[in-house]
């Protein structure tokens, strides 16, 4: 059969089904294990310590960026794109993470807002990508509508605040 043994001492301590799975036999002991069917048991060597990036966290406000409902970068706020597409590519290959997330304010539908949170954070990477040559496989993008203010929704100051976007660009610190 299509059954595959693996003898230790003629003594048959682990075979595999027609599915590939591992099945232990009653003779199976810690010492006759394989690292394919008892990863496990074969911890990996200690990772070498690669420093995590350190963060800088910038808050653009959705206002500057965006008309009211809208995802389209106007072009007052195509400036504040290219200073923070700027200050990205000052910083170079040192860069390895962009993170960009929108935010709203209460007022409209939930998901709604969620949906319109996503397109203007995607709306910023596509600029950063196409107009600052930042690399795109390192931006990501999300959207938390309504669901993380900053300041109060009951006024018109805190909606303005909460809607915003924010980018926390990921540095890796020298060796």
């Amino acid at each position: 059969g299509s059954e595959m043994c693996i003898r230790d001492r003629d003594t048959v301590v682990r075979v595999n089904n027609r599915e590939g799975d591992c099945i232990r036999t009653p003779t199976w002991t810690e010492e006759t294990a394989t690292k394919e069917c008892d990863p496990h048991l074969f911890p990996d060597p200690e990772p070498t310590v690669v420093a995590a990036p350190t963060y800088e966290s910038m808050t653009l406000s959705a206002s500057a960026l965006f008309d009211f409902d809208s995802a389209e970068v106007k072009e007052a706020g195509l400036t504040h794109l290219q200073e923070l597409g700027d200050k990205i590519q000052a910083k170079g290959a040192s860069v390895v993470d962009v993170d960009i997330i929108g935010h709203t304010d209460s007022t409209g539908p939930e998901d709604y807002n969620q949906q319109l949170s996503e397109r203007r954070a995607q709306a910023m990477k596509d600029f950063l990508v196409s107009e600052r040559n930042v690399d795109a496989s390192i931006i990501d993008v999300s959207g938390m509508g309504e669901s993380s203010p900053v300041a109060d929704n009951a006024t018109a100051e805190g909606r303005a605040q909460n809607r915003r976007v924010e980018v926390r660009v990921g540095v890796n610190a020298p060796n």
